[in-house]
């Protein structure tokens, strides 16, 4: 694969979306061009960002593997390849719907930092109440949206190859957008075209057409029909007793949430 530019690529998506498995098979693939800076093996945001510099500095593109959810959290990785003159900013939205990502947790076996579905499940819901869906305005060069249908558990070098040739000829459409526009959280969770109940792959479609527009979605909670739990293991860091949950500081840095 030629890659003549250094990227710092931003990975953005919920747990369960996807990103890691994408992240390791670029690295796996094309170790000689591309770095996976993964905070859950990493630890957190310090040791990230060390990673990603030292491989920059190497003439590597960087793939911050990370949730990224909202602008403050990607405005970091565009500052940081700002301080090396010529390198692009793409970003990877796994735009998976919440059903998904849940149906995913409750049969993952091994993570670093989530032991369980139960503390899944509720990292989950917390943090999907907090996702901003990138937007053209945010400084980025490329960006692309990938639907459940796009990704894979194993890529062959082609389907990697793929992929970033479409976030690459993304630019040209980038420029030619209008500015974004806000819809409301309503029209996000199509509460106007038969609310949140209509099937995933619907949902995922509309969330698709509005990214393909520049949308700007605003943050807001997310509701769906898998509940989370409501207890977790305290020693990680979700308060029991929370609907919801409240995520510890370690746990946040650990998952990528600053």
């Amino acid at each position: 694969m030629s890659n003549p530019e250094k990227v710092v690529l931003i990975l953005v998506g919920l747990v369960g979306s996807g990103k890691s498995a994408f992240a390791t098979a670029l690295e796996s693939h094309f170790p000689r061009q591309w770095r996976r800076c993964n905070q859950d093996d990493l630890g957190n945001r310090a040791q990230v960002e060390i990673l990603a510099k030292n491989s920059l500095r190497k003439g590597l593109s960087v793939c911050i593997d990370r949730t990224n959810i909202d602008e403050s959290q990607r405005a970091h990785w565009i500052r940081l390849a700002h301080e090396f003159p010529g390198t692009r900013v793409w970003v990877i939205f796994f735009d998976t719907p919440y059903e998904v990502c849940a149906l995913r947790l409750q049969r993952r076996t091994s993570h670093p930092t989530i032991h369980s579905p139960v503390m899944g499940l509720s990292v989950l819901s917390r943090f999907a109440r907090d996702l901003s869906v990138p937007s053209a305005n945010e400084g980025f060069h490329c960006m692309v949206s990938l639907e459940p249908v796009d990704t894979k558990v194993e890529y062959s070098d082609s389907d990697i190859v793929t992929i970033l040739d479409r976030v690459r000829s993304s630019e040209a459409v980038m420029q030619s957008r209008p500015k974004p526009i806000r819809i409301s959280w309503a029209e996000r969770r199509g509460q106007s075209r038969g609310g949140p109940t209509r099937d995933i792959k619907t949902q995922s479609n509309y969330l698709s057409r509005a990214w393909q527009q520049g949308t700007v979605f605003p943050t807001q909670n997310t509701s769906s029909s898998i509940q989370p739990a409501t207890e977790v293991d305290g020693d990680i860091g979700v308060q029991a007793g929370h609907t919801h949950g409240e995520v510890s500081p370690l746990l946040k840095d650990l998952l990528g949430v600053d």
